[in-house]
């Protein structure tokens, strides 16, 4: 019996190794990464060479593989990437990671010699159900999200790193092996940041909200994560290829899926693979013409219901693209309970070449994870007053939380990114470099709880005040968060005259965006500029009150002005407008009543105006509401001015004015903007309180002015234009072989205004002064005669500059009217 039972055990035993030596498993494991970026490759081919056996890589570029038979090498491949091979070791485990560098390639054209291409049936499909997995189609949903992202500098050329300003960031950034990829390279991050957030989404009408849970920002030059830390969620990262049309950086990109799939794409059927559970078609697709706004890459169409699952899609350098050399998006689609699908990971690269080779590069990383999704719930309209939320408690976490709410762990080269830009922000060079760009794109330079500037008040010249000095500050959000004072004086040397303006504004609620403004100013303005509705373009401002001054006059207002949002996107302003015009040319009117020469006036106005977004994207910018433009909808303005004979007014009258912007995207054929801008002045009043149109008399071109119109040219009480401007974006120069390299761009304008004034306006003004000296007074037009403009020009010349050629067409016989006008600008343009 014993030994019976010895002869089992020793049997078992040679069973069980002999069965470990017949049936041993080898396991091979690794990431395969980005050489230049250190950023996943998902789906990559990883194959054991000379075998079949094979898998592709996870999102995050992670794979497994478990054999019985070992092959000498390993070999992974994708494609935009030059192939590697690695040898294999006689181990059961080992780990093997892979480096790929990005290659150039061109795809062939695919020849099908009879028959349809066997993969437009499955893009018709799959375009046909669009509708049935756009996520756009539920009535609401809700999400959790994860949403991290990293910028970078790249191309560190060995000329930029020698430069002296630079040497000391480098020896930090050599210290950190982590940022060095497998060739060398270095990258030198300046800015990472997390964030967890709830998104919601509403259909019927639709609405779009994003609440931040938890942010953690760190980068060179953030000073207070609570503005940034609003345009780091998911709301700006959103990518839907059941769109037509996917807007990106202001460009519209055409869907592989889209409605018109067959005139922009050209497609490959490649294999059919096991995605999951999911059988899928895996699909190369291509532009059809390589600078179109078009994607090429790969997809992955479900074989059963023709959903999409994965896409892995650039937009290469030959797209017409300044600056831009890659913009890469990868997704991971998964369907709700309802049928439409919602990606749960989605990763986008953004790479900016060098502007020339001393200069270094730019690489923009973003990634987002959605879980925790709810259907069909929604919220009241109430809800999506804002379209971003911070939460009271919204900084930036314990480890716990974050650790609980990644998705995987923050990488080794994501830490050392953390490390390098702790780093930076303590070198004297690099903090003064970034305080000193913030300081000339906002104007003012933070210092505590105050921020002076703006800079543009500094200095200045001009033939009415001479050299002109000043210096202004205004609060911050370290301050108050409900009050906010700013001022500034200046002094001219020529015309010894101080000027001032100081405000205080009192914000009442800051979800529904309530504030009372306290206001009084000192100021020489000129007639037709309008400097109130140029007031958030500083430089502009600074630039209008330099050299010869047209029609000046010392401006002396205060004004109390009320401001609040009922729902999303609609406005509400009303306030009381105190008003002195004192002229500092020759200028008299005729005083109603009594018809004496008179050359002063005051005003009191009563105002109230409305304005609607329907899709306008608004976040709160520390104490100031900033928008980021409408998407689809336009913006609509009505504004209401009624001036009295009370308190200091002594000029009864009234203003109705209407105002209507929109990006229209119309695909092939490029992107146009309309501005349409109209109203009526009623009642006897001086011209300067006419609608003065503002015309363009310099060699530079802008938006604002009627580019062939001379100044002071022309004024109406009555009167409606039609602004419009059409972006072709290479599809007419694209079919030119020289302009297609030159990447030039064609641009067409088309300006129209119909106007007049009436008699009562026309005799308010006289010709001549008490004197009888002649003067200068005002234009008008013959309302049935619209005055009109036509422009055509190119724009992306050496990347910056712009041409433009305008025609007046109409008041030809004006003194000083010129039928053909070249205009030029630069502009920073993707």
């Amino acid at each position: 019996m014993f030994q019976s039972l010895i002869l089992r055990v020793v049997f078992s035993c040679f069973f069980l190794a002999f069965s470990q030596i017949s049936f041993a498993q080898y396991s091979i494991s690794g990431k395969v990464t980005d050489a230049e970026t250190g950023d996943p490759i998902a789906f990559a081919n990883v194959i054991l060479v000379g075998t079949t056996v094979g898998i592709t890589t996870d999102f995050e570029g992670n794979y497994l593989i478990e054999t019985r038979t070992l092959a000498d090498s390993i070999k992974v491949s994708y494609l935009g990437y030059l192939s590697q091979s690695k040898p294999l070791e006689r181990i059961p485990d080992q780990k093997i990671n892979f480096q790929l560098r990005p290659s150039s390639f061109e795809l062939e054209a695919f020849v099908f010699e009879a028959g349809e291409n066997p993969a437009f049936e499955i893009i018709r499909k799959a375009s046909e159900r669009r509708k049935d997995f756009d996520k756009r189609s539920l009535e609401a949903y809700e999400t959790k999200n994860y949403t991290k992202i990293e910028i970078d500098i790249d191309h560190l050329s060995e000329e930029f790193r020698q430069r002296k300003s630079v040497q000391k960031v480098t020896s930090v950034l050599d210290s950190i092996r982590q940022l060095t990829n497998d060739e060398g390279e270095k990258i030198l991050p300046v800015f990472f940041s997390e964030t967890v957030s709830r998104f919601y989404y509403r259909n019927n009408p639709e609405l779009r909200k994003e609440v931040i849970e938890k942010t953690k920002v760190t980068g060179v030059g953030i000073t207070d994560g609570s503005t940034t830390s609003q345009i780091t969620g998911s709301a700006f990262q959103e990518y839907n290829f059941y769109k037509n049309w996917l807007n990106i950086l202001e460009k519209e990109f055409i869907s592989p899926i889209a409605d018109g799939w067959k005139t922009f794409y050209d497609y490959d059927l490649l294999d059919s693979v096991l995605v999951g559970q999911d059988s899928c078609y895996k699909l190369q697709v291509y532009p059809r013409r390589e600078q179109d706004l078009a994607f090429s890459g790969t997809i992955w169409i479900n074989s059963k219901t023709y959903a999409l699952k994965q896409v892995d899609l650039t937009i290469p350098k030959s797209a017409n693209l300044n600056f831009i050399e890659r913009i890469k998006i990868q997704q991971e689609l998964e369907p709700t309970t309802a049928g439409p699908l919602i990606p749960s990971k989605t990763r986008v690269q953004i790479k900016i070449g060098q502007v020339t080779p001393q200069t270094a590069g730019l690489l923009a990383k973003f990634y987002t994870a959605t879980d925790s999704v709810k259907l069909n719930d929604p919220q009241p309209t109430r809800f999506f007053n804002q379209s971003v939320e911070l939460l009271p408690d919204f900084g930036t976490g314990t480890p716990e939380f974050w650790s609980e709410n990644r998705k995987d762990p923050l990488s080794s080269e994501e830490l050392a990114v953390l490390q390098m830009v702790d780093t930076l922000k303590t070198i004297p060079i690099i903090r003064f470099y970034s305080e000193g760009l913030k300081f000339f794109a906002t104007g003012f330079l933070p210092v505590g709880k105050i921020d002076l500037g703006p800079w543009t008040e500094f200095g200045n010249y001009n033939n009415v005040e001479g050299v002109r000095l000043g210096m202004g500050l205004r609060t911050n959000y370290k301050f108050s968060n409900k009050w906010a004072f700013q001022g500034y004086l200046a002094y001219g040397f020529k015309d010894e005259r101080f000027k001032y303006s100081a405000s205080a504004t009192r914000i009442l609620d800051r979800a529904r965006w309530t504030t009372l403004k306290l206001s009084a100013s000192k100021e020489i303005d000129q007639v037709g500029l309008e400097m109130e509705s140029l007031q958030g373009n500083s430089i502009f401002l600074a630039a209008s009150r330099f050299g010869t001054l047209r029609r000046p006059f010392i401006a002396t207002t205060q004004k109390l002005t009320f401001q609040r949002e009922f729902f999303k996107g609609f406005l509400f302003t009303a306030g009381l407008n105190l008003f002195d015009f004192d002229p500092l040319y020759d200028f008299y009117y005729l005083e109603k009543d009594t018809r004496e020469y008179r050359s002063e006036f005051q005003t009191t106005e009563i105002r109230a105006g409305l304005r609607y977004g329907r899709d306008e994207i608004i976040i709160i910018n520390d104490n100031e509401r900033a928008s980021f433009g409408p998407s689809r909808w336009p913006i609509f303005e009505v504004n209401y001015t009624r001036g009295i004979d009370f308190l200091i007014g002594d000029i009864r009258y009234t203003k109705l004015s209407f105002y209507l912007y929109q990006r229209v995207n119309m695909g092939l054929f490029g992107v146009s903007r309309y501005e349409v801008d109209a109203g009526q002045v009623f009642g006897e009043v001086p011209y300067p309180i006419l609608k003065n149109h503002l015309g363009n008399e310099t060699l530079f071109y802008t938006t604002a002015a009627f580019n062939t119109m001379n100044f002071n040219e022309f004024a109406s009480d009555r009167y409606m234009s039609l602004r419009y401007r059409h972006f072709f974006e290479g599809f007419l120069l694209n079919r030119i072989p020289l302009m297609k390299k030159l990447k030039w761009r064609a641009v067409a304008n088309a300006n129209v205004l119909f106007g007049s004034v009436r008699d009562e306006n026309i005799q308010n003004a006289p010709t001549f002064n008490p004197e009888g000296n002649p003067i200068e007074t005002f234009g008008r037009l013959d309302f049935g005669v619209p005055y009109l403009e036509l422009g055509y020009g190119i724009e992306n010349i050496f990347k910056f500059f712009r041409v433009d050629f305008f025609h007046r067409m109409t008041y030809l016989d004006n003194p000083g009217a010129k039928p053909f006008h070249v205009k030029v600008s630069a502009q920073i343009i993707l």
